[in-house]
């Protein structure tokens, strides 16, 4: 049978793909490697990773529960299997879901390995045989795995990605997290929350370079107060197993002629794609150096009528951004109108969270616009002192036209709140409008009018 559409993955990708080609009347299959839909998002990824955060910040909700009269010795100590019954809950019910939203909308779902035989015919094979799927548009959306460096010795017990991190059998004492990008960050702190003592190291000057200098200190901060301790400008030489009193440890040895030890050690050292098994070179779609697939603006490959989304072409990378490109691939394959480029928001699921819209400081600087800045602190305000958050919300606008420019925060629902700042950058909005506006009292979005007020009594 030829379809209209072919997706190969089911993740936030390639499920938004494939429900925008059903939306618009397409005939629409997917190809999907393993039994479970959702791709490593929901097996490995962002949702199993949310749900152990969200437990675990219910757990120290639970410690703080102190000044209500709950005493810690009216509660037991936490087990291993308390962290996974969230996350298992969550994959099973988004498993349900995906299946019900492709069932409704007619999209056949194919089992097995994906390879290209043409541009318009794909071969899917499994343990019972393979067949052809023919499509007049093919979409690659394979997503990625934990890439796995051939000199650190990973056995899924000691040494650990982010994937065999989350099937670890107790909550260990230490850890050691090699990278400090996003994912190490976020295990970091999640890490350190369940009283874990974290080493995060890094051969780079600093974290996460990408965020606002102010967000980035104040994250840094926060993490030197909960115990993580940053080893900045290391090169590591080499990782092994060691035995010590019948126990096994990890130890991470440094060009400086440091060592770390740590019950655990987590490699974060970035992610690849999932690219290898498709048989790219036949049908001549371009490959990077760091097989990342080559895409034009419309996420278009250099073979025609093959489009590649999701982690398959690299930065950003996230599961919002990957479920946009989604949509927009399609309506770009089918000739649909296509929404202007906005501003997208960007999220960190650190503990405390972080989350920016638009543009930094820096960026300002190296586009010479004539920019200010203003800054609420949420422990200045009612509701921040109600929740104990000691984030900030940071907003940038152009001093001429006073239109917004960025939004930054972290902190308690920076994830959430950072959407009014997106409608503001993506509007082209002025701090007038904030000035103006009447948020709920106390909240955290109050927050908003006060950056405003404080950056217009900088002018």
């Amino acid at each position: 049978m030829r379809y209209d559409l072919l997706v190969i993955g089911a993740g936030p990708a390639g499920w938004s793909a494939a429900l925008q080609g059903s939306k618009l009347g397409l005939s629409v299959a997917v190809i999907e490697k393993g039994l479970m839909l959702g791709g490593a998002c929901v097996r490995t990824g962002t949702l199993p990773s949310k749900a152990l955060r969200h437990t675990v910040l219910e757990l120290v909700n639970s410690r703080r529960a102190a000044t209500l009269g709950v005493h810690a010795t009216q509660l037991r100590p936490l087990a291993i299997q308390d962290l996974r019954g969230p996350r298992d809950h969550l994959i099973a019910s988004h498993q349900q879901t995906l299946r019900s939203f492709f069932e409704r909308n007619k999209i056949r779902v194919f089992t097995g390995s994906a390879s290209f035989v043409a541009p318009d015919r794909v071969r899917v094979a499994d343990r019972h045989g393979e067949e052809i799927i023919e499509a007049n548009t093919v979409i690659i959306a394979t997503g990625s795995r934990p890439r796995r460096p051939e000199s650190i010795p990973i056995d899924d017990r000691v040494i650990v990605d982010s994937d065999s991190l989350l099937e670890l059998d107790t909550i260990p004492k230490s850890l050691a997290v090699l990278g400090s990008g996003v994912i190490g960050c976020e295990y970091a702190t999640i890490f350190a929350a369940l009283g874990t003592k974290v080493t995060i190291v890094d051969r780079r000057e600093r974290i996460l370079r990408f965020l606002d200098d102010d967000i980035l200190d104040a994250l840094c901060h926060s993490m030197r107060n909960r115990g993580i301790r940053l080893m900045h400008a290391e090169t590591i030489s080499g990782v092994r197993v060691e035995t010590q009193k019948q126990e096994h440890e990890g130890v991470v040895y440094l060009e400086s002629g440091r060592t770390v030890r740590a019950e655990r050690v987590l490699v974060a050292a970035g992610r690849e794609s999932n690219v290898e098994s498709l048989d790219l070179g036949k049908i001549g779609v371009q490959v990077g150096e760091t097989g990342l697939i080559k895409v034009s603006d419309t996420y278009e490959t250099s073979c025609q009528n093959v489009y590649a989304i999701g982690d398959v072409i690299g930065f950003p990378a996230l599961a919002s951004t990957s479920m946009h490109q989604g949509r927009l691939s399609v309506l770009h394959a089918t000739g649909q109108p296509i929404p202007p480029e906005a501003a997208l928001p960007m999220a960190i699921f650190t503990i405390p969270e972080i989350s920016s819209v638009g543009l930094t400081e820096e960026q300002c600087r190296e586009q010479g616009l004539p920019y200010e800045v203003g800054v609420a602190r949420t422990q200045e305000t009612p509701r921040g002192q109600i929740v104990r958050d000691e984030g900030m919300l940071k907003l940038i606008f152009r001093r001429d036209t006073r239109q917004v420019l960025g939004v930054h925060m972290i902190g308690v629902a920076a994830s959430e709140l950072i959407h009014v700042g997106m409608m503001l950058v993506h509007t082209g909005a002025t701090v007038d409008h904030l000035l103006s506006a009447v948020f709920n009292y106390p909240t955290l979005s109050e927050c908003y009018r006060i950056a405003a007020l404080d950056g217009v009594n900088r002018l």
